[in-house]
């Protein structure tokens, strides 16, 4: 990304409903406002640490202190490994927030139960008795309510994060569980994706760090689908060095729509790189638990505010697809134009709203319903493409690649993609691909499509 996209709001929205239809049975619903949306706000907020950051001392500390304010536990307590016999202790804090030190004593049978179960659980100790059975250490810290869930990343184990208390009264309930367990997976992700950068720094000299972070970035891009909800897709990526500033996203929802995600960071490298892929998967965070694209936007604008340095941005288009009713929804944080190419005609949908980590609390418009109708091809690029100069300095353009996009219509979405990366490969010349190019080509098929797709 070279330039800035900025947008002036000329009026303000009105205030869009937030989608928190989360599923009873997760647990996280209690049925009070209050209690839900605290619930659901210290989730995203917990989700937004976890994803743009990659200082592990900072993500479990915040981390600890939410699973302390959200359980009201006397003590949290964060183990690393795999093995849970050989599990060290990482972190522990009191409800104060005071470290705990020296030779602490814990639930090592729930620990392993969590492992064993592969899951969050809880036990409410009612007597001596079972104390007891839970291990002679909550015998004598007389603890009557433990909780533990198991950290992972894809399928590797990277720890637990425990939590207990000694309050009579204090019974941690299926809610209580149920954000803990979502936590727990958050936190699996920053344990991980630490592991991984610390290890590329450590083990391999400034190049074979590029090379290993292109291998990361390149095991962390999503899948493309052929076709969904009828909708056909095609992907063309491709970084100018070894790494990207780039994303993309594939994301089904909830109510059966597709979304499309596409971004781009300022700059280039493993740093870019990294923090394309932290907000990629925060904003997929972020879709499993709110409807409104908005919303999803303005929190992670907020992040991205407070934790990227000056000079830092990132601009991100994203796409909601209605193929039973045939029209999309969008949302464009400074990004290039959304073009929908027609039987007759070009159109384009632009921003709604300003690049994202420069400004904190910007408001972002959702676009739209804007109707389709079978055919219609709906194209999202980064500005790779329309910035490829020739050797005089001319920039392909955006007109040029509208006539160009009016004249590829009718070919399937891959070849079209193929046809305008030779078409800027040929305009750039001899200079080459100097910026990141991702491109998406969607075509909405219709009913017809839809049926033939499942």
């Amino acid at each position: 990304m070279k330039r800035f996209f900025f947008w002036n709001k000329t009026e303000k929205d009105e205030a869009a409903a937030k989608g928190r239809d989360l599923a009873d049975a997760s647990g996280l619903i209690t049925g009070d406002p209050k209690v839900d949306d605290a619930s659901l706000r210290i989730l995203l907020d917990s989700i937004a640490e976890v994803t743009s950051s990659m200082d592990l001392d900072e993500v479990l500390q915040a981390i600890v202190a939410k699973s302390l304010a959200v359980t009201q536990a006397e003590r949290a307590i964060v183990l690393l490994g795999s093995d849970p016999e050989q599990m060290q202790i990482r972190i522990a804090r009191d409800r104060d927030g005071t470290a705990l030190e020296g030779d602490l004593q814990f639930s090592r049978s729930i620990v392993r139960r969590a492992i064993e179960e592969d899951q969050a659980v809880r036990s409410v100790v009612q007597s001596d008795r079972e104390a007891l059975e839970l291990g002679r250490s909550v015998y004598d810290l007389k603890l009557r309510a433990v909780m533990c869930a198991p950290m992972k990343s894809k399928d590797r184990r990277v720890g637990v994060i425990y939590v207990d208390s000694r309050g009579a009264r204090r019974e941690f309930s299926s809610r209580d569980l149920a954000l803990f367990g979502a936590l727990s997976q958050q936190l699996a992700i920053a344990v991980e994706n630490a592991r991984l950068y610390a290890d590329s720094l450590a083990k391999v000299a400034l190049e074979k760090d590029v090379e290993f972070a292109e291998r990361i970035q390149r095991h962390m891009l999503a899948p493309v689908p052929q076709r969904h909800d009828g909708f056909e897709f095609a992907l063309h990526y491709s970084a100018s060095g070894k790494t990207s500033g780039d994303t993309y996203d594939f994301l089904p929802l909830r109510s059966g729509k597709v979304a499309i995600l596409i971004g781009d960071v300022s700059g280039h490298g493993i740093g870019p790189a990294l923090l394309s892929h932290a907000a990629q998967a925060a904003v997929r965070s972020y879709l499993e638990v709110l409807d409104d694209m908005g919303e999803v936007i303005v929190r992670l604008n907020n992040r991205l505010t407070a934790s990227v340095e000056a000079g830092n941005f990132m601009s991100m288009l994203l796409v909601e697809l209605d193929g039973r009713a045939a029209r999309f929804r969008y949302v464009n944080a400074g990004h290039p134009e959304l073009v929908v190419v027609r039987k007759d005609r070009v159109e384009s949908f632009g921003k709604t709203g300003m690049v994202m980590g420069v400004v904190s609390d910007q408001p972002y418009a959702t676009g739209g319903p804007v109707p389709i109708e079978p055919g219609d091809v709906l194209f999202l690029y980064t500005d790779g493409v329309v910035e490829a100069r020739n050797a005089e300095g001319q920039l392909f353009g955006v007109e040029r690649l509208h006539r160009l996009l009016a004249d590829l219509r009718t070919l399937p979405c891959s070849d079209i993609l193929a046809r305008v990366e030779d078409a800027t490969r040929a305009h750039a010349g001899t200079k080459g691909q100097e910026d990141d190019v991702t491109m998406i080509a969607t075509r909405f098929l219709g009913e017809a499509g839809a049926a033939a797709g499942r």
